[in-house]
């Protein structure tokens, strides 16, 4: 039972990941499908090029949402079930299901977004001081480039750096560091470009 309990919430997390909010309000406000135009990409920043500022707050919120809901239900069943990992563990695999549905979303044909919002929304409960430092590295950088690549990046690879420091536990510097890898995997496009300074 506890280990039913455990793949249910982690495929939870990954069906909860894998809404497209981006691509259904798009299409339901504007009629568009957000991943003909623009970079294709279904995340709320080309939401926010193609149906401007609000549509992109509501995408980026959800999109946070997909992250914090499976990790506090995650962290409410390890406090009332004896599960078969430990704590840390188990939110840590929650938080990569989450991940990779909005990434690889079962929806659209496994082709997903960035994770930068659902990774900023998983880690802000499992490691909150290295998320808010990475946030607010990504808005301080704003200050010196106007291109979104580099900011997410950056704020992908602070997050697991300030677990190492913080010496958070071995499970979520793992995640955190997966996840890290995973965002610059889906900003390949865009890394390929800024060596032939051609990004936007």
């Amino acid at each position: 039972m506890d280990y039913l309990i455990l793949a249910l919430t982690i495929l939870f997390s990954y069906l909860c990941g894998s809404i497209p909010s981006g691509y259904f309000i798009v299409k339901r406000l504007c009629g568009i499908d957000i991943r003909t135009k623009g970079s294709g990409n279904i995340g709320s920043t080309n939401v926010r090029r193609i149906a401007g500022n609000k549509i992109s707050t509501i995408t980026q919120i959800i999109d946070i949402l997909k992250g914090i809901i499976p990790i506090t239900i995650g962290i409410n069943i390890a406090s009332t079930v004896n599960l078969p990992v430990s704590t840390d563990v188990y939110l840590s695999l929650i938080a990569m299901s989450a991940i990779l549905g909005h990434n690889y979303t079962i929806f659209l044909g496994f082709k997903g977004g960035k994770g930068v919002n659902t990774t900023v929304g998983t880690f802000l409960i499992l490691a909150p001081v290295p998320t808010l430092l990475a946030v607010i590295i990504h808005f301080v950088l704003r200050l010196f480039t106007d291109i979104v690549s580099i900011r997410s990046i950056a704020l992908g690879v602070v997050i697991p750096i300030a677990c190492v420091v913080m010496k958070f536990s071995l499970p979520i510097i793992v995640a955190s560091t997966i996840a890290a890898i995973l965002m610059i995997i889906r900003h390949k496009d865009n890394i390929i470009r800024l060596f032939k300074n051609e990004e936007k």
